[in-house]
């Protein structure tokens, strides 16, 4: 039986879906390792100002309300802490 350079395509086609696969298993680790405190749970506490970053950045708040409503959430954080 002769396997020439068929067989061996085969082999390099393999090796390189391995590589693929183990990338993007390490991609998609380390986008998950995102979001998470210390304590392996979500940083809830972060959460509202990073929406309240995005609406910024979508142009639906202004910069003054913007820093206002950080502001109020700050405080809101701080006195439930205590």
């Amino acid at each position: 039986m002769m396997w020439g350079w068929g067989a061996g395509w085969w082999l390099v086609a393999a090796v390189f879906m391995v590589i693929c696969v183990v990338m993007m298993g390490r991609m998609m680790g380390g986008m998950m390792g995102h979001g998470h405190s210390a304590h392996g749970g979500h940083d809830r506490t972060d959460e509202p100002e990073r929406t309240l970053a995005n609406r910024l950045a979508k142009g639906e708040i202004d910069v003054d309300e913007y820093n206002r409503l950080r502001e109020t959430l700050r405080r809101t954080n701080h006195s439930a802490r205590a």
